[in-house]
């Protein structure tokens, strides 16, 4: 086990090979780069994943990629717009604040969020994001992944 997946708590098995597929990967300066990612190195993670563009003045981030899971449990197609566009996610959102907390610190961030779509059987959800930046440095894009709990469930 990786220090930081412990220090991170990652509970679904998914998320821990996403999170080490991140790690492995070459890093220009601190950071890996999308041009980095080889999505078939990870096709079964691919439909729990999603990437997206960090735009500055004002900060904002932006869907490029919409796993297939994820777009199945989204209220709407996300693809092409940005945060602050999404009544829920919009800031002061808790999504807003934890893609803005691995922008500027420049690292791994887990966290578990309330589930807000529409969709029955799913209690919360364990989201993973991790930074990606072209230059090694300013994050530029974030690679983030997630887990679904159900209602009776205690873990994922």
């Amino acid at each position: 086990m990786s220090d930081r997946r412990e220090e991170l708590n990652i509970e679904a098995p998914h998320l821990v090979e996403l999170l080490e597929y991140w790690e492995a990967l070459p890093r220009v300066k601190d950071l890996p780069s999308r041009a980095d990612i080889d999505p078939q190195a990870i096709p079964s993670l691919l439909p729990y994943c999603e990437l997206i563009d960090v735009h500055r003045n004002p900060l904002d981030f932006e869907y490029r990629l919409i796993g297939t899971l994820i777009d199945e449990i989204a209220t709407q197609s996300y693809t092409g717009l940005r945060v602050s566009e999404i009544p829920t996610q919009n800031p002061p959102s808790l999504l807003f604040e934890l893609y803005e907390r691995v922008t500027h610190e420049k690292k791994p961030v887990r966290t578990i969020l309330p589930y807000t779509g529409d969709q029955s059987g799913i209690k919360d959800v364990e989201s993973l994001v991790l930074p990606l930046s072209c230059q090694g440095d300013k994050v530029d894009m974030l690679l983030g992944g997630i887990a679904l709990r159900e209602p009776d469930e205690d873990s994922f």
